[in-house]
């Protein structure tokens, strides 16, 4: 059983999340639970979940998130319960597109995540900064918990770039 606990409630506005706020005290290694293709969107990406579901745990103590392209400035992904099987929808995602993380992905964007964490940062967005000479995009925080994600804080990449 994993039990993840946490005392950090809302994030202060100048406090950014750390991974280390939200832990998991167990990483499962178990034999995963066949994935669960429960929507047309799951059968769609059924050798991206499947292939996942063989990996070991990458977030959250026993979830696997998996990221794969879907075109040049697109990131794609699931998240796969290796205990249940059962496939979530990304943060940013969409009822029109289930598995998008990020519409605009450019230099610098990514997800970042932790097995020992419950925190899945996102960066997606293009706010190019002449200053700087590169794309700063957007940082989104979010939480995983009772099998979704709560968005915690957002940065804006323009105030950044400034």
């Amino acid at each position: 059983m994993l039990v993840a606990v946490s005392a950090w409630a809302q994030p202060p506005s100048t406090r950014v999340p750390r991974f280390e706020d939200f832990p998991v005290t167990e990483t499962w290694n178990g034999i995963a639970a066949p994935v669960k293709l429960a929507t047309p969107s799951d059968r769609m990406f059924r050798t991206r979940l499947t292939d996942a579901s063989k990996q070991p745990p990458n977030v959250a103590g026993h979830y696997r998130f998996a990221i794969w392209g879907c075109g040049s400035e697109c990131i794609s992904g699931a998240l796969v319960d290796l205990q249940t099987g059962r496939v979530f929808s990304p943060p940013l995602a969409t009822s029109t597109a289930r598995f998008s993380v990020c519409q605009n992905a450019y230099e610098n964007s990514g997800v970042e995540y932790r097995v020992d964490s419950r925190l899945v940062i996102v960066r997606c967005g293009l706010n190019y900064s002449e200053r700087l000479q590169k794309n700063v995009p957007d940082t989104y925080y979010f939480l995983w918990q009772q099998n979704s994600f709560r968005q915690l804080l957002q940065i804006s990449g323009k105030r950044a770039g400034r």
